[in-house]
């Protein structure tokens, strides 16, 4: 598997948003895309490694974002944004958006069922 390197960008006032996630410990994440030139042992990836989620929201419109490519934690609900986005200047990246120039959320935060109810109150 191929990957590309991406900057993470973060508000570092905000330490914690994500929950723990991959953007609290590193600076770079290793977005998997077939043009990438940096080779990814599949079955042992990095922790780091994350993909682009492409859906659509409210009808037409496109939504990307970046998420672990590791499951999230047993008991917890779905990878949820947690503050932080990702970007290159490399146009490859630019085309796995469709064209959007600029950064994606990351999507790295968490939670179990009990703390998704007691925040979304």
């Amino acid at each position: 598997m191929k990957a590309l390197p991406i900057s993470v960008y973060s508000n570092r006032l905000y330490r914690g948003c994500s929950n723990g996630g991959i953007t609290e410990r590193f600076d770079e994440l290793l977005l998997i895309c077939p043009e990438g030139f940096i080779e990814v042992d599949e079955n042992d990836p990095p922790e780091n490694l994350v993909k682009m989620v492409k859906r659509r929201l409210f009808g037409n419109e496109i939504y990307y974002h970046i998420e672990p490519y590791a499951s999230t934690d047993k008991g917890c609900v779905g990878w949820m944004a947690g503050g932080s986005y990702a970007a290159s200047s490399d146009s490859r990246f630019w085309r796995m958006v469709g064209g959007h120039h600029g950064a994606v959320s990351v999507h790295d935060r968490q939670e179990t069922q009990s703390d998704y109810d007691m925040l979304s109150h």
